[in-house]
């Protein structure tokens, strides 16, 4: 690269040594280039000779070079440094100055190399120029690779109202305050552009400076910002957005501030200030509302609201104060969205289809309600440009804080809507769903009793047939009988001991028949026990046919209606409690009912094994106390010790540590258990046995 020198610049419309585009060469050019360059060889004239008279057609020096280059270092430094880096501005119209004079260099450079080549062909003697020409190529691609990369960070132009820059400068120069000069870095003051801004500023403040230097105070360079835009202004009116960016640059990196020194503005002309900064708001505001209601302004003509009390003319609406427009659009806009919703659902059955369109309005109010939000932050943002006349816009924030109390209201009413509309959809297709399943019940109940129905009116083929062999020993049995009748009819006229006949006879069949087991009853037991099985599966299956549960035992085992406490109770109205508890004390009287059934049957069991029990132990009194502890004994649940010489009888657990020490009863003193009889248990066993 080459060695460049100090040379002043501009960011743009550079002379660069008094030429500031070079052409590539005509054919006539050529021609009179070549004919002077032959006239040079017939007159043998000095190599260095002809070498000025081509660098000079070819507007070629080594300070042109060096001044281009010294033009991409610098460029590279304060654009790398300032612009490229910064996230707050996108300085448009600064890249795009800086690429026409970068567009300009690279067209010199481009012809600078055809004219070279062009040159080369027509003489042998071209050392000094092949130098250049390879500097100038790697002059060329450094600019074509600097260049697309700031063509490559130009975002595209934004709106009046998003554009900071253009707010920035506004702003200031209607509110024209006093800044304040700061030190200002040597790589900037390399360019004329800045170099003449700070000589002007020092010009504005000679005066001021030399009454400061009497004081030996720190000097202060200060300006009115309208000052420094006239400078700009009378330097080039063309470029005065060009240097927008450029000051604003300046500005947000401190090199330049608000002094806010002794400074006394009139109360005329703050009102004219106020005025105008209005004044420059309002179109600001509304192209904003705009643009961001486009979109909501179309789906408002698109919901057709023909309601008399919502016939609306977008157009005159657009024509009113914010205070009115904006409020009459969150309504139109909220009304058409619950129109529209009904709508959609009306016809809808499945619930993921349901929720599918609720989700999708409830995501266009939340877009809705953003729209605003954005707007209302936009408001907020300005204030920071407007101090320190911030208070302006506190009309606007006021509305702001109206409606966004609306909104949020309309917003929260719009969502319970649809949560109702859901809530009800839902609760039809649970209402639905239930109805569909006791018909299933209900069909189920009537099929089990046809079916059941038509067996129960068959004769059970066992007793048939039992019936049947009955019939058919009885026949055998009765001519047995009638066989004996009439041999003992056949001796009733002669001697015969009949009657010790008889005795025999009855006395037989007395003791088969005591041996004898009634089958029919051995059936009708089996019958009991088999259909009891039957009989309580049907109760169970009627009994809990109103209980709502899984297979599985959930909500710690009580059915889903029962267990309304788990999820649902806090729902519940006062009367629906009220039901609901009515319900649960009959299901407990149910319950209770077949609970003292049970307790009566194990109480009949527990007397016939207590009794058993008391035989076995030789026991003939009905209360019996423990001799040790003296509580009643249970002979059907607690296990005892009697001793078999003076009948004391004992809890087991009472007497088994005296037992397994002594060996003797605790009240006569006899030893009654012979060793290892096994009648003491392990701990063990013991423990189990308490359990």
């Amino acid at each position: 690269m080459l060695i460049t020198g100090r040379f002043k610049l501009n960011f743009s419309n550079n002379t660069f040594n008094g030429a500031r585009e070079i052409h590539g060469f005509t054919k006539d050019e050529i021609l009179e280039i070549k004919k002077m360059l032959g006239k040079f060889k017939s007159e043998e004239t000095d190599a260095t000779e002809i070498d000025e008279y081509l660098r000079s057609k070819l507007y070629l020096s080594s300070e042109r070079l060096d001044q281009y280059s010294s033009y991409l270092e610098s460029l590279k430094e304060f654009i790398n440094t300032y612009v490229l880096s910064a996230e707050s501005s996108n300085y448009f119209f600064l890249k795009n100055g800086v690429m026409a004079e970068l567009r300009v260099i690279t067209n010199n450079l481009q012809n600078l190399s055809s004219n070279i080549r062009n040159i080369k062909r027509i003489t042998k003697n071209s050392i000094g120029i092949n130098d250049s020409l390879l500097m100038i190529e790697e002059l060329l691609r450094e600019m074509t690779h600097f260049g697309s990369k700031i063509q490559d960070s130009i975002e595209e132009k934004k709106s009046t109202h998003e554009d900071t820059t253009y707010l920035w400068f506004e702003i200031n120069k209607i509110k024209n305050l006093k800044f304040k000069l700061n030190e200002i870095p040597k790589n900037l003051e390399n360019w004329d552009d800045i170099e003449e801004l700070i000589t002007f500023i020092k010009s504005l403040n000679e005066l001021f400076l030399s009454k400061r230097k009497k004081d030996k105070k720190e000097k202060i360079l200060t300006f009115q910002f309208d000052e420094i835009y006239q400078f700009f202004q009378s330097k080039n009116e063309n470029k005065i957005k060009f240097y927008a960016d450029l000051i604003y640059l300046l500005y947000l990196n401190k090199h330049f501030e608000e002094y806010h020194g002794e400074e006394f503005i009139n109360i005329l002309e703050r009102k004219e200030v106020i005025e105008n900064l209005t004044n420059f708001i309002q179109p600001l505001l509304k192209q904003l509302i705009e643009e961001k209601t486009k979109d909501v302004l179309v789906e408002i003509e698109e919901f057709d609201l023909k309601e008399k009390d919502l016939e609306i003319n977008l157009k005159n609406l657009k024509e009113q104060k914010i205070s009115v427009f904006l409020p009459k659009i969150v309504d139109y806009y909220i009304v058409g969205l619950e129109k529209r919703f009904q709508e959609k659902i009306h016809n809808v059955i499945e619930a993921e289809k349901f929720e599918e369109i609720a989700n999708f309005y409830y995501q266009k109010i939340d877009n809705f309600s953003n729209v605003f939000t954005d707007i209302e932050d936009w408001v907020l943002s300005f204030e920071n440009l407007l101090k320190p006349y911030e208070n302006i816009t506190s009309g606007l924030r006021k509305i702001f804080t109206n409606l966004s109390s609306e909104i949020f209201r309309r917003k929260n009413e719009y969502l319970t809507f649809i949560k109702t509309v859901k809530d009800e959809e839902l609760r039809v297709g649970v209402r639905k769903f239930i109805s569909d399943k006791i018909s299933e019940v209900n069909d189920l109940i009537r099929t089990y009793e046809d079916e059941a129905s038509l067996i129960i009116k068959e004769e059970f083929p066992q007793l048939k047939r039992v019936k049947e062999i009955l019939n058919e020993f009885n026949l055998k049995i009765n001519n047995i009988k009638d066989k004996v009748f009439k041999k003992l009819d056949s001796t009733k006229s002669n001697d015969i001991d009949v009657y010790q006949v008889i005795k025999y006879w009855e006395d037989s069949l007395n003791r088969k028949k005591q041996q004898l087991t009634f089958l029919i009853s051995l059936l009708l037991n089996k019958l009991f026990k088999s259909f009891k099985d039957l009989t309580d599966k049907e109760g169970i299956l009627f009994a809990t046919i109103t209980e709502i549960t899984e297979q599985t035992e959930s909500f710690e085992g009580l059915p889903l209606n029962f267990a309304l406490s788990s999820f649902l109770a806090e729902k519940l109205s006062e009367e629906e409690l009220k039901e609901r508890i009515s319900e649960i004390n009959s299901k407990i009287n149910q319950l209770n009912n077949s609970l003292g059934l049970y307790q009566v049957e194990v109480a009949k069991l527990e007397t016939i094994l207590a009794n058993r029990v008391k035989i076995r132990k030789g026991i003939s009194r009905s209360d019996v106390q423990c001799t040790v502890c003296h509580n009643y004994i249970n002979f059907a649940k607690d296990r005892v010790i009697t001793c078999p010489f003076c009948a004391s009888t004992y809890h087991y657990l009472c007497v088994a540590f005296w037992l397994s020490k002594y060996n003797s009863c605790p009240m006569c003193q006899n030893n009654f258990l012979e060793p290892h009889s096994e009648l003491f248990e392990s701990q063990e066993d013991q423990e189990l046995g308490r359990l």
